[in-house]
């Protein structure tokens, strides 16, 4: 399969991703970039909600669904925001948006053909331990109709008892699975993303935080694509899509937080207003980290605001603006503390413990010049000098202003997140506990405010070089002529970062999406090989519709339930497994000589076994339930072969 096939998912993804946002952000009166930036983290927000009060009151989720919620939040938005003033982002240069345009045309062309290249074949999975178990999700998803964030966790579950699991990612991408394998959609998705979502994202923050700086929004978004540690990391190692796309729609909520507060008309706040509650539904049922991370991310910028009105409310006496100055953020801390306490899922992810990385000392250096994780294999070891560089110069110019301290701060913070979490545990690890102290995840969040710091840093030279040439030639040149000269400068300016970055970086992103892609499925100890995936792909015309299929989901079971449309006894790599089922992965060997067995088999209704030479992370905790998958010893009386490629095999239960 070539990827010009993939174009009309392509289309379709793109559609389901930003029409519902457009049409909605457009009715709330938003415009410019402001709309075309929020419009993903919308339409997530739209499709999460819905898909959720859908399987409270029995509507199954698919394209119908999707386009009644979108109407009815459209037509209340254009209720609400009718005869409200415009909502964009301020500027003072007329053509900021030609740079936009240009900046966000250019780092897609930057970005996605390394990552392209490193997945290989477009309907090849990243063969990884969360990879399978989004795959399962979205194929649940369709098989069921249920979409709800509610209940879709239930696909880690033999008997598939509902529970919690932010599905609103899965659900868009759910829309645009064709006839084509559900692999493809999740790469066309996890290219969009990182080509277009993100850079938009990171234009639009750079826009909000700089309004004055006119050609920021061409320089941050290709600044954006040089680093390894979003998005090539997150959609590669652990192949955290959902959490990806998170991190991709946080500067919008950044950025809408800013708008709202720095409004001085109450009447214009009212379609951020808006556009910022969708869009935080989204991200939280998209993956609750992107709200956390907004949360973090906006402190300062919170504080500016905050110490002034609480002085203000002080000084004049107000008990009302007092009360609540003290109150919301006391209540925010309250009910934090109370969830990780009370709610299980929240405990599970606070007290998970990931492996240190190194000393906090070296996580620093890493975090600025993105060399995150290099002592580990999915590490890397070449150092963005010139990224790190112009976030240092754009730091202590920005620093010197008043307003943008709260930028150098904010990304202090992500620097300060990923040191935490990569080094040895102390007492601010309780900091890191949401995102599962993974340092993968919040080191995705470092590039965000990098990537404006560094653009201000080119901003900054460029005028000051433009505005000594203009000075010279003043009298002599158009108004015009000095606003191209000055542009030409920026793409210079880019040029050169790009030349100098060896493209961008492009081979270690390349490398770093192909290490967990085609490079995976060449490794002896990996999930599946190439000539397994084709086995897996057809079995959905081997098996018979009512097939239920055991095996051990390390050896590759679990992807025949989303890629061969086979119901598996285990989607997941783990679970909530029942006792039934735990018994059948430690005895299943014993199929001839433990009668119980067979009986389970005969209750559960299973007809098919999976068995494989090979074990992906062979001697990990969670296999402990698994090790009797197999039918070496038994007789060809009790199992018959149907089909095998490459050491693995699926054969039918007959000896029972």
């Amino acid at each position: 399969m070539s990827w010009w096939e993939t174009l009309p998912v392509v289309f379709i993804m793109a559609g389901v991703f930003f029409v519902p946002g457009l049409l909605v952000g457009a009715l709330a009166r938003l415009r410019g970039i402001t709309l075309l930036a929020a419009a993903p983290a919308i339409s997530l927000g739209i499709g999460g909600v819905s898909a959720v009060v859908g399987g409270l009151v029995g509507i199954p989720w698919g394209i119908a669904t999707y386009c009644v919620a979108t109407t009815l939040t459209a037509l209340a938005a254009w209720a609400l925001c009718r005869k409200t003033p415009v909502q964009t982002v301020p500027s003072t240069h007329r053509y900021s948006w030609i740079a936009t345009t240009a900046g966000l045309v250019t780092a897609a062309f930057i970005s996605i053909p390394p990552l392209r290249l490193g997945m290989g074949e477009p309907h090849f999975p990243a063969l990884t331990w969360d990879a399978v178990h989004h795959l399962s999700t979205i194929r649940w998803i369709l098989e069921s109709g249920d979409g709800s964030s509610l209940t879709v966790g239930g696909i880690a579950s033999d008997e598939r008892v509902p529970r919690f699991y932010p599905a609103a990612w899965h659900d868009l991408v759910s829309l645009a699975v064709t006839d084509l394998p559900i692999s493809l959609s999740i790469n066309v998705a996890a290219l969009m993303m990182a080509g277009l979502i993100w850079p938009l994202a990171v234009a639009y923050l750079a826009r909000v935080c700089f309004p004055q700086s006119a050609w920021i929004g061409f320089i941050a978004p290709v600044l954006a694509s040089g680093f390894v540690a979003f998005p090539a990391r997150m959609i590669s190692y652990g192949t955290v899509w959902p959490a990806a796309m998170g991190t991709a729609i946080t500067p919008v909520l950044i950025g809408l937080v800013v708008q709202l507060l720095g409004r001085p008309d109450h009447r214009a706040r009212l379609g951020s207003s808006i556009a910022l509650l969708i869009a935080g539904a989204g991200a939280v049922l998209c993956h609750p980290t992107a709200a956390v991370a907004m949360a973090f991310l906006v402190l300062p910028f919170l504080l500016s605001r905050y110490v002034p009105f609480l002085r203000t409310a002080i000084r004049q006496r107000s008990l009302f603006s007092v009360s609540v100055a003290l109150l919301v953020p006391l209540s925010v801390l309250a009910l934090t503390i109370w969830a990780i306490h009370a709610v299980p899922a929240v405990r599970a992810v606070f007290n998970f413990r990931t492996t240190p990385v190194g000393p906090g000392t070296d996580a620093f250096g890493a975090a600025v010049f993105d060399t995150m994780l290099a002592p580990l294999g999915h590490g890397n070891t070449e150092p963005f000098w010139i990224g790190g560089l112009l976030v240092i110069v754009g730091g202590l110019v920005a620093i010197a202003r008043r307003e943008s301290r709260w930028i150098v701060a904010s990304y202090a913070i992500s620097v300060a997140l990923y040191v935490i979490a990569a080094g040895e545990p102390s007492f601010l690890s309780p900091l890191v506990g949401l995102w599962y102290s993974d340092p993968v995840r919040l080191g995705g969040l470092v590039p965000i405010f990098a990537s404006v710091l560094g653009a201000y840093a080119i901003h900054v030279g460029v005028s000051s070089l433009g505005g000594a040439a203009v000075g010279k030639m003043r009298g002599q040149v158009s108004h015009r002529l000095r606003q191209v000269i000055s542009f030409g400068l920026a793409v210079l300016s880019v040029f050169l970062v790009f030349l100098f970055s060896e493209s961008m970086r492009a081979d270690v992103r390349e490398d770093r999406i192909a290490a967990d892609y085609w490079e995976h499925r060449e490794w002896a100890d990996g999930l599946a090989s190439d000539a397994e995936l084709e086995m897996l792909l057809s079995l959905e015309d081997r098996l018979p519709e009512d097939a239920l299929l055991l095996g051990d989901p390390t050896s590759g079971a679990a992807l025949a339930y989303a890629l061969g449309d086979v119901e598996a006894v285990f989607p997941t790599m783990a679970g909530s497994w029942s006792q039934e089922a735990r018994y059948l992965g430690r005895n299943f060997y014993q199929l001839e000589s433990d009668p119980r067995v067979c009986r389970i088999i005969n209750e559960m209704g299973i007809t098919h076994v999976y068995d494989d030479d090979g074990r992906y992370l062979a001697d990990i905790v969670h296999r402990k339930d698994m090790k009797g998958l197999t039918v070496r010893g038994l007789s060809p009386d009790s199992v018959r072969l149907i089909t095998s490629a490459d050491g693995a095999a699926v054969y039918a239960i007959t000896g029972c």
